[in-house]
């Protein structure tokens, strides 16, 4: 049974019910006084809250997609594991799949969803990634171009799945380049839990996971060598939400060689270590080095695109976006989406996404299609 599906939902919820339904009917039968009856109501009572917690908790996980899969709760066998990795497949395709749109199904005409494993040939870290081609991809007057590519976040858990389902951006993409808001770009859609069930914040671990660079280098690499997308950085953008959003950010100030832009959803510029995380940083040099606040005051500007989103009321990075604008310089371009309230949440997320994609699409650039040599 699906750990996001309605059928485990609707169980939990007859569970809770019956247990509910349980203390009522038994609880005379408990009423009298001594260590056995005490036990019994004490029982009664810790099934029913259990049952409600097990729903309340299945219902939160089904909104904000934490945790996909079993696996994914129970870290068994998820994403992040090291992998054997074949020599020239960077990435495995395990299926294929179409839009929830009109002529979804028609990758020349919505474009296509590949679910797919990447092996990062440097780190020996492997996650799972939903790849969207955008339908010009299909259609033989693109069969020389070589489109631009980002990568999409999501939180911390967060259900790669979500970003098809919940935030729906292959859908928002596809529509917006059948309007000519957007160029056709390819999506490969993350989590950015990549090592078990661990939150490395896209950091290079001293000692220990290699995250950063499995997402600024292992990623790229294998999409350029699998699909028809730009080496060039120019064409290479990040977006993500709340730890996407800081992922996205970082990742595109550590490496302008191979990122142009990056929109940050929520995202926050610093975090404090906790269970999630273990000891990420090791001293404060380092950790000062992820520090995007930091980074901003004391470092070079890189050469990249920033979009920071926000509210005044409900979001907690409001006056640290403020801040990060106000510090940054040229070559560093930073372009802000306040709202007036939003909480941190999908509704907000949803109501950005088009405009973010707008955005990247227009700072994302790509070489002239090659020509066919004729002879």
């Amino acid at each position: 049974m699906s750990l996001t599906g309605i059928p485990l939902l609707a169980l939990l919820i007859l569970i809770t019910v019956g247990a509910m339904a349980a203390v009522v009917v038994l609880w005379p039968r408990f009423g009298a006084s001594g260590t056995r009856y005490l036990a019994g109501r004490i029982g009664l009572l810790a099934v029913a809250q259990l049952a409600l917690l097990a729903t309340v908790a299945a219902g939160t996980n089904s909104y904000f997609g934490f945790y996909g899969s079993w696996s994914d709760l129970l870290n068994v066998g998820g994403a992040g594991a090291s992998t054997a990795i074949a020599p020239g497949a960077p990435i495995t395709v395990n299926s294929t799949a179409g839009l929830a749109m009109p002529n979804g199904n028609q990758p020349a005409k919505a474009g296509q969803i590949q679910d797919t494993t990447i092996h990062g040939l440097r780190t020996g870290l492997a996650e799972h990634a939903l790849i969207y081609l955008p339908p010009q991809y299909f259609q033989p007057k693109y069969k020389n171009t070589q489109f631009p590519a980002v990568i999409v976040s999501t939180g911390y858990p967060g259900d790669v799945t979500a970003l098809v389902s919940r935030l729906r951006y292959p859908v928002r993409l596809a529509t917006a380049i059948d309007m000519g808001q957007d160029q056709p770009m390819v999506l490969v859609m993350m989590s950015p839990e990549v090592v078990g069930s661990r939150d490395t914040e896209c950091t290079d671990v001293p000692g220990g996971p290699q995250s950063e660079t499995f997402w600024a280098q292992d990623v790229p690499t294998a999409v350029e060598r699998t699909y028809r997308v730009t080496t060039a950085a120019s064409g290479w953008g990040l977006i993500g939400d709340s730890t996407g959003g800081y992922c996205a950010l970082k990742l595109a100030m550590m490496n302008s060689d191979r990122f142009a832009a990056a929109a940050s959803l929520s995202g926050y510029f610093d975090i404090g270590e906790d269970p999630t995380t273990g000891d990420i940083y090791g001293n404060q040099a380092f950790r000062n080095q992820n520090n995007l606040l930091w980074r901003i005051g004391n470092l070079p500007p890189p050469p990249i695109s920033v979009l920071l989103t926000t509210s005044r009321i409900g979001e907690n990075n409001y006056h640290s976006s403020l801040k990060f604008a106000a510090d940054a310089r040229s070559p560093l371009s930073v372009s802000m989406l306040v709202r007036s309230q939003g909480g941190h949440n999908f509704n907000t997320w949803n109501s950005e996404i088009p405009v973010a994609l707008q955005w990247l699409s227009s700072r994302l650039h790509t070489p002239p299609p090659l020509l066919t040599p004729t002879i």
